[in-house]
């Protein structure tokens, strides 16, 4: 890998510094009308909303916005840069979990679709003011991620609304004077599998027709969350998302004829999906040790990408202009944990102190959960349009840092 579009990576490397984080317009652009275009095929009523938390730079958002992409937030500070960026209210979804008092009341300025994650969260929030339309998000009992640490259902897991408890939910929201509803399952993220979605949307559908049927209601909308799935390693098959699409389309169909929903919007939260291939971390070879093993040292660690050190989640590595693999390697940071690991067991070409090495799929969930652990400095960030390379966010500085100390 010698570029990043059209552009050298070396040249950035030298431009910008490393390290730095650089993200394909035309990989973005790709992905969003791949899963757009299959879904439309098969159930042409649904919006993707972009999942914000996956990468919330202002310049990615405004790319989404101009694609025709809705936004699902998570916080309020996501929904004021979803507001700002441009993305029409009927447009953009609110995913919290566990809220105070502060969050829900800034929440409720926005006047958008909700997905609230507990019976009590609505209680609280209907205090403040009754939305117009709500939505439970629903834990099936059962949950599968890429990995452990995103499984996000199951009985292990913190997020929805028990099953057993969701009549319970919604007839609280219906006693309350809400009368427009939809309904919201996330089970896990980063699966390749298209059947695990069916299955999904087959749970998610067999709760709504027990509960809404009871209550004389139906859904405005289906949300089947994200989880749509990118190879990290080289053996792992790219989510067939055409099959996935059909198979979601022919379960909500055949379920929404069932129970007489008529036809409901589908929603959609993508993040990883749809920029998690565009994204590349750029960072230079700092030191080389033979230990008890042989170490790489970088000068990206785990507070610039976190995610192999949170839960044990591989990305691919090459070495600028260097193809053969014979070497064996660990590829470490310089954060003052043993965690601090990019990669074990990883084959690479013979490594030389300040040689480029890139890591691949860190557009998603990279610089957005970067932090200043050890005092060191949160990277640059570059946005690649064709042969246009536009910075769009400054690399940190000391006084940055200082900033908001008192």
């Amino acid at each position: 890998m010698e570029k990043i579009g059209k552009t050298d990576i070396k040249h950035l490397a030298e431009q910008f510094g490393t390290p730095l984080y650089v993200y394909d317009s035309n990989i973005i652009k790709n992905n969003y009308s791949k899963l757009k275009s299959a879904f439309d095929s098969y159930y042409p009523r649904n919006t993707v909303h972009y999942s914000v938390k996956a990468n919330s730079n202002l310049n990615i958002l405004k790319l989404f916005n101009e694609l025709g992409c809705g936004a699902d937030c998570s916080s309020p500070f996501e929904l004021y840069l979803a507001n700002i960026t441009g993305f029409a209210k009927d447009k953009i979804l609110y995913t919290g979990n566990y809220e105070s008092i502060e969050d829900l009341r800034e929440v409720s300025k926005y006047n958008v679709k909700i997905n609230v994650d507990d019976i009590n969260s609505f209680t609280r929030l209907a205090k403040i003011k009754l939305p117009e339309i709500i939505s439970f998000r629903i834990n099936p009992g059962i949950g599968r991620g890429g990995f452990e640490g995103i499984v996000t259902a199951g009985s292990d897991a913190k997020f929805g609304v028990p099953y057993e408890q969701a009549y319970e939910a919604y007839r609280t929201a219906k006693d309350s004077g809400v009368n427009r509803f939809g309904i919201h399952m996330m089970t896990g993220s980063n699966n390749l599998e298209p059947y695990y979605f069916a299955e999904v949307v087959d749970k998610l559908m067999t709760i709504a027709g027990n509960v809404f049927t009871k209550l004389g209601i139906a859904p405005e909308y289906i949300d089947i969350g994200g989880g749509f799935g990118i190879p990290y390693d080289d053996d792992e098959e790219e989510l067939n998302i055409d099959e996935t699409a059909r198979l979601v389309a022919e379960t909500l169909l055949e379920k929404c004829k069932k129970y007489h929903f008529g036809e409901p919007e589908l929603k959609m939260e993508p993040g990883r999906y749809l920029i998690g291939n565009a994204g590349f971390l750029i960072s230079k070879v700092t030191g080389l040790k033979n230990s008890y093993k042989r170490f790489i040292g970088i000068d990206a660690g785990m507070n610039v990408l976190i995610r192999p050190a949170l839960y044990g989640a591989r990305h691919r590595m090459k070495i600028y202009a260097k193809e053969d693999r014979k070497n064996f390697y660990y590829v470490c940071g310089q954060i003052c944990e043993n965690s601090d690991i990019m990669a074990a067991h990883i084959y690479l070409p013979e490594v030389e102190e300040g040689d480029i090495l890139i890591i691949q799929d860190v557009g998603a969930y990279g610089f957005s959960m970067s932090s200043n652990y050890n005092n060191r400095l949160r990277p640059a960030e570059i946005l690649i349009k064709n042969e246009k390379v536009q910075l769009i966010r400054a690399r940190e500085t000391y006084e940055d840092l200082l900033r908001l100390m008192k």
